[in-house]
């Protein structure tokens, strides 16, 4: 059996949904509520991981079963893991409530854990096998473990009760199977061992590659992060601009037009998935789509001053078309934003 590339994306685009919406709760109850109580924020993390963790162990469930009855295996159907506890959401809490980034990247986490831990507690109750399936963006680690292939599902892949290497961010997944035929499309273990040994079956080296190759965008992101950081920080009503190796924004085009609530296009940018916490997020969505090549509605003014649209698709719990307008004034190298709204294009 095949699992498609078209259900296998779906599947995992689903309980990245789900983790993704988590994080964004937890953001938008951070950006009206702070962090000063220690006890409301458990709480509420706590729920977000009980009721988006119930619906990752389900999908869970059901994509086990779906595997299960068409491999003709004869096994119970699938239970759902339990969320994480009280306890093991307050200690997230604790560990990362001085960073509102981390704190809403850990609640994600614990949801994500959830299905994980249904699919290999499931595998190793019925003596399945299973495989680390990368997508999208694929750090060094999960490469290293994508290239370990099939593998009899044991307790070794659990500590504490929870599947490991378990990180926000990320949509690799576990994959089962119930005999050789299985396979699911576009993973190649091979593939990624001879990744692994083209750095001489060193993590580290593959992570200082990587991290050469995309060098330019992590560190526009990163001074678009600080920026960001220094405005909310100081509380400072004047411009910072989100500049970088190739456009310009003033910050507050982001924070107090494009995310405010109630602003003009708000919910053009909240509707798919964006909260008031996501300047950082925006910017960067916006970075890696940015490309001259495929502007478009170019208009020159007498004195020079150039307009142009980009449309790119824009969202974190779903995407859509967005058109952005940007504007190059006489002698400056780098366009700045004026404004983005949803359009599709024509």
């Amino acid at each position: 059996m095949r699992i498609t590339e078209k259900t296998w994306v779906e599947y995992i685009g689903r309980l990245s949904r789900l983790n993704a919406k988590a994080g964004q709760e937890m953001a938008a109850y951070l950006a009206k509520h702070g962090t000063g109580d220690t006890a409301a924020l458990i709480d509420y993390a706590y729920a977000l991981a009980q009721k988006y963790g119930e619906g990752s162990a389900e999908l869970a469930c059901q994509m086990y079963d779906a595997i299960a009855e068409a491999s003709g295996a004869d096994v119970p159907a699938a239970e759902p893991a339990d969320p994480a506890s009280y306890d093991e959401t307050a200690n997230m809490v604790y560990a990362t409530q001085n960073s509102p980034p981390l704190l809403q990247s850990g609640v994600s986490r614990l949801v994500k854990q959830a299905g994980a831990d249904t699919t290999l507690k499931n595998a190793i109750r019925d003596g399945a096998e299973w495989a680390w399936v990368p997508h999208g963006d694929t750090c060094p680690f999960c490469i290293t473990l994508a290239s370990n292939g099939w593998q009899p599902a044991s307790e070794k892949a659990l500590k504490g009760g929870h599947a490991q290497h378990i990180h926000a961010h990320c949509d690799c997944e576990y994959a089962i199977r119930f005999d050789s035929r299985t396979t699911v499309a576009g993973y190649d273990p091979d593939k990624y061992m001879e990744q692994y040994y083209a750095y001489g079956g060193d993590i580290n080296a593959m992570r200082r590659a990587q991290y050469a190759s995309n060098k330019g965008k992590i560190n526009a992101q990163k001074r678009a992060a600080y920026a960001a950081r220094k405005l909310r920080a100081s509380g400072n009503s004047g411009i910072i601009k989100l500049d970088n190796d190739r456009y310009k924004i003033d910050e507050p085009k982001l924070s107090r037009y494009l995310l405010k609530p109630g602003a003009k296009h708000y919910e053009e940018f909240s509707n798919v998935g964006y909260t008031e916490l996501d300047i950082d997020q925006l910017n960067a969505d916006i970075y890696r789509q940015f490309d001259e090549s495929q502007k478009t509605d170019v208009r020159v003014s007498a004195d020079g001053t150039e307009t142009f649209s980009i449309f790119m698709e824009l969202g974190t719990d779903k995407k859509r078309t967005f058109r952005t307008v940007w504007r190059r004034e006489p002698g400056d190298g780098k366009p700045r934003l004026i404004t983005a709204h949803r359009e599709d294009k024509k």
